[in-house]
Formats: structure tokens, sequence, C-alpha cells
């Protein structure tokens, strides 16, 4: 259920998903980094390690100026969730971002909202409307553009691990939009977390092999933690308070070309004449539900 439908409101969950996309591209360059220092698994498990500390600092200081969570079944349901999608979702992307450059990675990732425009019309009922429509396929079509001629680059399985978690990252918005109103974001966000680390630690070797790396592997993956399963994962929670789970994934088709840009930024990779053309395209695509009536959305 959503809160409210005001232009505020709106305006909100429009900056919390540009934000989450800015975050979902910005962390994948230190875990690109921390790749090379260890296993997938190794890896997605202590990036969920920090993820969960500091959603925990998070809920405590929450804890401290209000009220606490309700712990009741939605909770609980949600969290235990959301915690085996974030399982599946971060290790298909330790696979896939071990294989893939980043902005490639962030590229295939971003099919999630395929998998949320369907999920969502089978699971929550949401109309698909014209303007989403076209704006998803005008996205999409300047994505594909981005990387013309397509290729799977270093190796199919990259691409199909992406694939992976990007329907387990569509399935959580689509279940978290259909909670969101009976929900405190922080407490579940921390609780998932917290019992994701729990499950993943029985599998053998993980909570050793984590535990050997060095300083700078935890280095990098305190700064991926931080962009990508705490803050972009709850940036995602909010504007799903007031926008529609196909409409929040659209505007995530922002995290592509914050990531083309951040290459070009900080590692001077410069962009090819089909990236901008295609991320011109994207733009136009993901700006054309917002321009549309509150009635089309």
């Amino acid at each position: 259920m959503i809160e409210s439908t005001t232009p505020e409101a709106r305006r909100a969950g429009y900056v919390h998903s540009v934000a989450a996309a800015l975050c979902s591209a910005g962390y994948l360059f230190p875990y690109k980094s921390a790749a090379r220092l260890a296993a997938p698994g190794v890896l997605a498990y202590a990036l969920l390690i920090v993820a969960a500390l500091s959603s925990s600092a998070l809920s405590l200081w929450q804890l401290r100026r209000g009220p606490g969570p309700r712990w009741d079944r939605t909770f609980w349901t949600t969290s235990s969730a959301l915690a085996l999608l974030a399982i599946s979702g971060n290790l298909c992307g330790a696979q896939a971002v071990s294989r893939l450059e980043p902005a490639i990675a962030s590229l295939l990732l971003r099919t999630e909202i395929v998998f949320v425009g369907a999920l969502g019309a089978l699971i929550l009922g949401e109309r698909v409307s014209g303007g989403l429509m076209a704006g998803a396929a005008l996205a999409l079509g300047g994505l594909a553009v981005m990387r013309w001629p397509l290729a799977l680059d270093q190796a199919g399985t990259g691409a199909l691990w992406a694939l992976g978690g990007a329907a387990s990252f569509g399935l959580m918005q689509v279940l978290t939009r259909r909670v969101i109103g009976g929900i405190s974001p922080v407490a579940v966000n921390t609780c998932r977390l917290w019992i994701a680390v729990a499950l993943w630690s029985l599998l053998p070797g993980v909570v050793s092999g984590a535990l050997t790396r060095g300083g700078d592997f935890w280095a990098l993956v305190a700064l991926a933690g931080l962009l990508g399963p705490f803050l972009g994962r709850l940036l995602i929670m909010y504007s799903l308070r007031s926008l529609r789970a196909a409409h929040s994934a659209l505007l995530l088709l922002l995290a592509p070309v914050f990531a083309f840009l951040i290459g070009y930024v900080g590692y001077g990779s410069v962009p090819r004449g089909a990236e901008l053309v295609g991320g011109a395209l994207m733009l136009v695509g993901i700006a054309l539900p917002s321009l549309a009536r509150p009635a089309d959305e």
C-alpha cells in the first residue's frame, strides 16, 4: 500500500530511486576490486556483514528517537523472505561481477525492470500504463544501444548470473511494495540482513574465508556494503512508499548511466558514441512516466 500519492510524496519517491541508482552504480567499483581478493561466496558474505552492521547502527539511532517497530507476523515473514532473496541476489551478483566489468554487470542487473513489471502485475495487480510501457521499452532499447553489438563479453555464465540477480532483486521490490505500508523499512532491512548472514554462516569455509582476508579486502567491501545492500536497498524501500514497483525499477535504470559516468570521471574510461546515444535514450525513457499524468503512472 502507498502511504500517499501527493506530488510531494512522488517527488520524494523520485529522489529516493535516483539516489538508489547512484548507490547501485557506485558500489560495483569497489566490489569488482574486492572480487580479485576472494571467492564470490566469501565476497558476498562479507558484503552482507558490512550492510548488517551499518543497518543495525541506523536502527539503534531510530529507536532512541521514537517508538520501535512492530514485531508482528508481517515483520518476520517479510524479513525472512527478503533474507533468502538477498542471499540469492548477492551470490548471483558476486558471481557476475567477478566475470564482468562493473558497467556491464550494472547494465545486465537492470533487466530487473522486466521481472518487476511481470511480477508486479501478477502479485500486486499493478496496472502497466502506456507511459510506463513506452518508457521501459525506450530505456531498454537505449541499454541495448549502449552495448551494441550485443555480446556476453568474458563469459556467458557471467550474464546468466547477472540475470539471476536481477530476478531476485526484482522479486524483493515487489514483495516490499506489497507490505511497505505496514513495516519499518530500516527495521526490516536490518533483520533480513542478519538472517541472511546467519544462514550464510552455516556454509562450510565461508566464515574462516572472510576472517582471513586482509585489510585491503575489508576496506573495499566496507565501501561496497555501505553503498549497495545498505543504502541502495534502503532507498529503494523508501521509494516504494510513493511509487509503483515498476516505476521505481524504471528509475533504477539510471544506474548504468551513473556507472559509465563514474568510470569516466574516476577511472578515465571514455564512453563510446553508442554509449552516449544509448544513455540519452535511456534518460528519455526514464522521464516518460514521470511526465505522464498521475493517473497514468
